[in-house]
């Protein structure tokens, strides 16, 4: 951007200097002319005085000041057979007979500067050169005029370069800024996020338009991966159901260990099977948007509080120390989905972590924080982007139960509520479940 403001103040810059160059040599022109005439119409009169009453008469005629020799930008020079004459010079200028003016140098006086001029010298017949001008004075008025123009010329281009640079910037910036505020929204999941079109046919307009048919599409598609993936999961629970019946129908029946041990497994399988599609279709649900707000003011210390009185036999059993630091904050949630959610975190925090699990609820500047910590192993920092998304498991988490649904039922829900999960943790896993209060 700073070279385009810096284009347009050369540019701004050069237009305006050629268009003063332009109009100073028109108006030079215009005095040359004029002086020109002024020398030559009082070459005429001294002249017809000459020839009227001889020497002495155009010597009376510069002497008396009569006529255009009166004006004191002229100077005059009489020299030849008799004495000099001079009218507003200090020596006869050295200058050739000619038809036209030249210009020439004067000396106007010992304490004068030498000066530039434009004179025609003339013979007389009587063996006298007469030589007459005008002083430069007002080209040199003229040229500290433009020069004065010039230099304003330089300090408004500069004053209206820094001025156009500031709106722009602020402009650009302003309309970037929203774009970027909505690529942030399309990428944090929220598809329903769209530029306001201002129909200036301008580029930025075309941009927001273009971004807007992208933001469709990827809705449409998302849309019906999310519908596909539900229909799935919903489908498939019925043959699960039914599947999960049969087998407690066989293992009512059979006698022998062998078989029995068989149907138990299939029958704990059949159930992770359901779990899975219960999740997955949860997950589909809540990023669809295809549920009932049902967000009310809620304590997270509560909840926290009831999911580790919940969990805390199972803990037990597994030889796991569960304890709560609970702190009272209060957050617009929706509570089953909320005590999924962290029923979630602390599961995974049983099946993955170490001896001790803590369930902490903070406030924090415009937010409000449940916090499951363990002393396990953790996650490393460069999976624990990808462990949120759905079905991706960890190579020490395959041996385990689980369909790698668990994250990402959390990460669904903390969107739902316009928060989000945060992994970290240098010596065990610390996961957070932000919420805006």
């Amino acid at each position: 951007m700073m070279r385009l403001v810096a284009a347009v103040f050369v540019l701004q810059l050069l237009s305006s200097m050629a268009a003063i160059f332009f109009l100073r040599s028109e108006m030079l022109e215009v005095v040359r002319s004029d002086r020109v005439r002024q020398v030559t119409d009082l070459r005429d009169d001294l002249l017809t005085a000459y020839y009227d009453g001889g020497r002495d008469e155009l010597a009376n005629f510069i002497n008396a000041k009569r006529g255009s020799a009166a004006d004191p930008t002229v100077f005059i020079a009489l020299s030849g057979q008799g004495p000099t004459i001079l009218n507003n010079l200090s020596r006869v200028p050295s200058i050739s007979v000619s038809a036209q003016p030249h210009i020439v140098h004067i000396h106007r006086g010992p304490s004068l500067p030498e000066t530039e001029g434009m004179a025609i010298a003339s013979s007389l017949p009587g063996g006298d050169t007469l030589v007459v001008g005008v002083l430069g004075a007002v080209e040199r008025r003229f040229t500290l005029a433009f020069a004065a123009a010039i230099g304003l010329t330089v300090v408004i281009a500069v004053a209206l370069a820094t001025v156009s640079a500031l709106l722009l910037g602020f402009v650009i910036s302003q309309r970037t800024h929203e774009i970027a505020d909505t690529a942030a929204e399309l990428a944090s999941g929220n598809f329903g996020a769209r530029l306001s079109t201002r129909d200036t046919g301008d580029g930025f307009d075309h941009l927001r338009l273009q971004m807007n048919l992208m933001a469709e599409r990827i809705d449409e598609l998302v849309s019906q991966l999310s519908a596909i993936s539900g229909a799935l999961a919903h489908d498939l629970r019925s043959p699960v159901t039914r599947l999960s019946a049969a087998i407690d129908t066989a293992l009512a029946r059979v006698d022998e260990p062998g078989a029995a041990d068989a149907l138990q497994a299939a029958r704990a399988d059949a159930d992770a099977l359901r779990s899975m599609l219960e999740n997955a279709l949860e997950i589909s649900r809540l990023e669809g948007g295809a549920i009932q707000d049902r967000r009310v003011p809620l304590d997270l210390a509560a909840v926290a509080e009831d999911l580790v009185e919940l969990y805390e036999p199972l803990a037990e059993q597994s030889g796991v120390t569960l304890c709560a630091d609970a702190r009272s904050v209060t957050v617009p949630a929706d509570r089953e989905f909320l005590s999924r959610a962290l029923a979630n975190l602390i599961d995974n925090a049983l099946k993955y972590g170490g001896s001790t699990i803590t369930v902490a609820t903070r406030a924090v500047e415009g937010w409000g924080e449940i916090i499951v910590s363990d002393d396990g192993p953790g996650i490393p920092e460069q999976d624990r982007a990808r462990v949120v998304e759905r079905f991706v498991r960890l190579d020490n988490a395959r041996t385990r139960t689980g369909g790698g649904l668990g994250l990402a039922m959390v990460a669904a829900v903390a969107r739902l509520h316009g928060g989000e999960l945060v992994l970290s943790g240098e010596r065990g896993l610390v996961a957070t479940l932000r919420l805006p209060r």
